[in-house]
């Protein structure tokens, strides 16, 4: 199974519901294939908790509650039920599953907790699902494939947004460009760059953006996105690695303890070579 984690800023300002969550939270961004299982995790620790609710929300529609645990209870809602979706509480996680994933349950999805005094969302994850025999429109073209760079040394890093079809798709939006990066030691990535409202003629041209590397901080993987159309393409990321120099002291001091081993060594053959000759004289 493909599974690629990055995170993506997605502005939830298409319903009330989406603008009670922090500006400053991420929402993960994970690729799965068709026919693939997923499970998103919710842990909700509150003591008082009174319920949890699922929702998914499909890129340019309304916001739908998969399902919700009441009092210890997981329930699927109606639409959903006899589906493909499952809600398990483990512990204090209450996390859903999806089984056997279609192009269809490619959406937001979003775990709401509340107590007796406050409301919060946990967690979100947009599901972005890969259909081989699906073929799209947009294709991301980015380079180079990886960079092996000083510190302080500036990346350039490009993309291509390319139309398979002569005829340009009319969409009721216009799209949005996105630059993110991934690295091993953070569980939450970042977005870097975004370019909102691309006009037509931008469709044909590449996009660029210039990486200055500070530190090791600076080393991941950068991808380009692309959303549009009521999808999302994604390109398959530039790997920026800094290059490890070598230290001058550590050199040196290296060079050094060498040439003090061959002293020692000649000190040593000198010192038997005496030895020899007193003990023939002798």
């Amino acid at each position: 199974m493909i599974v690629r984690v990055a995170a993506l800023i997605l502005f939830f300002s298409t319903t009330a519901l989406i603008h009670t969550v922090e500006a400053s939270h991420l929402i993960s961004l994970t690729l799965v294939d068709v026919g693939d299982n997923i499970t998103f995790d919710c842990k909700a620790s509150e003591m008082d908790l009174k319920f949890v609710y699922w929702y998914k929300q499909s890129l340019g529609y309304m916001v739908e509650i998969v399902g919700s645990v009441i009092l210890g209870q997981p329930t699927i809602s109606e639409k959903f039920k006899g589906s493909h979706f499952a809600i398990t509480i483990k512990g204090s996680r209450y996390d859903l599953t999806i089984f056997n994933i279609s192009k269809e349950d490619e959406a937001t999805y979003l775990c709401h907790i509340g107590t007796t005094y406050s409301q919060k969302f946990i967690s979100g994850t947009f599901l972005a699902v890969n259909d081989d025999k699906q073929q799209k429109s947009l294709y991301l073209k980015q380079h180079p494939n990886s960079r092996l760079v000083h510190q302080g040394e500036t990346v350039n890093l490009q993309c291509s947004l390319l139309s398979k079809n002569k005829e340009k798709s009319q969409c009721p939006t216009k799209p949005s460009m996105y630059w993110f990066r991934t690295e091993s030691e953070r569980f939450h990535p970042g977005i870097i760059y975004t370019q909102r409202n691309i006009s037509d003629k931008d469709l044909d041209r590449s996009c660029s953006y210039s990486l200055s590397v500070r530190d090791s901080s600076d080393a991941g993987v950068y991808y380009s996105a692309v959303v549009a159309c009521g999808s999302i393409v994604i390109g398959e990321g530039t790997k920026v690695e800094m290059r490890k120099d070598s230290n001058p002291l550590v050199v040196g001091l290296g060079g050094l303890l060498a040439f003090c081993v061959f002293v020692i060594f000649l000190l040593i053959f000198n010192n038997k070579d005496k030895n020899i000759c007193q003990h023939l004289k002798g």
